[in-house]
């Protein structure tokens, strides 16, 4: 379950949320941009309990206020250049800790699949925390590449990665396969486990690396 945040009362649950974890994990706090799609991910047995936050922003690398661009030069790359105006910035991505290996994770794959469905980007770009990029190169497969070395924080590391969205999205099977690891009730950690081992193997089967 998830919401776009429209409202004062949505905006305040992510800020909240989000602000939360920045103060306990020394995270900067990027500003909330005005041209931002933010969601509340909710409790699916709770659904006004908001237990995780995202925010897509559209990348412009003059931008003073991206998330992305004064940290990592993604506007080198020929490939983000080319295709600027379908390429969103990832932004705000956590988890309440509580709810970490119990399958809510998955639930970001409605959030993905609603954004990319309604705006239509051709790639993501993001400085994500090292375990969350592990968690999305899970569930995405080689769709999403590492472009360059940790950068290492006081409290943990930022991986730059671009998402290749468009690629997934092109695939009904493979979002059908994504689309169902969504859980609708908190799952045991042994079915969490051997689903993502199932969706893995068939993204990996399906998705070549460029040459």
């Amino acid at each position: 379950m998830y919401e776009i945040v429209s409202t004062k009362r949505q905006q305040k649950q992510f800020q909240d949320s989000w602000e939360y974890f920045c103060e306990k994990y020394n995270w900067e706090n990027d500003p909330y941009a005005k041209d931002g799609i933010r969601y509340n991910l909710l409790l699916p047995e709770k659904k006004k309990k908001v237990i995780g936050t995202i925010e897509f922003i559209p990348y412009n690398p003059k931008n003073p206020d991206s998330t992305v661009e004064g940290r990592f030069p993604f506007s080198t790359f020929e490939d983000i250049r080319i295709n600027q105006k379908r390429v969103w910035e990832i932004d705000k991505l956590c988890l309440n800790k509580e709810f970490h290996r119990q399958g809510y994770f998955e639930n970001f794959m409605n959030v993905f699949y609603d954004h990319a469905l309604t705006h239509k980007p051709k790639y993501y770009v993001a400085l994500m925390e090292k375990k969350f990029y592990r968690m999305i190169r899970i569930s995405f497969g080689l769709a999403v590449e590492q472009r360059g070395k940790d950068l290492v924080g006081p409290s943990s590391a930022l991986i730059p990665i671009v998402f290749d969205i468009e690629k997934i999205m092109r695939d009904e099977e493979m979002v059908k396969n994504l689309l169902a690891m969504s859980s609708s009730s908190k799952k045991p950690k042994w079915d969490q486990s051997l689903s993502i081992k199932i969706i893995l193997a068939k993204i990996v089967h399906k998705i070549k690396p460029n040459m």
